[in-house]
């Protein structure tokens, strides 16, 4: 038998956030603040046993993510994301 590389089907239903919810993850495609959660420190995808995703839903956010990079909206190397203030004083 081989190895898992995530969690069963049945628990990945439980823990995946976009499957309970009906969001498809390529249209978060533009919110950094969320694809983040799933990027590493050094700019990488997290792998599906970290994420908890379905199959299916790591596969479309590794895709959402690659987008988001090569639209800018997120960092190529790095986890960093840019807050935005009111004041410009705070920074």
């Amino acid at each position: 038998k081989r190895a898992l590389l995530g969690p069963g089907a049945a628990e990945s239903r439980r823990n995946d956030w976009f499957y309970q919810l009906g969001i498809d993850p390529l249209d978060e495609a533009t919110n950094p603040r969320l694809l983040s959660y799933f990027v590493t420190d050094m700019g990488k995808m997290k792998s599906r046993a970290e994420t908890k995703l379905t199959w299916r839903n790591q596969r479309r956010l590794t895709k959402a993510v690659r987008r988001a990079k090569m639209m800018g909206v997120i960092p190529i190397l790095n986890k960093h994301i840019t807050r935005y203030y009111r004041d410009t004083a705070l920074l």
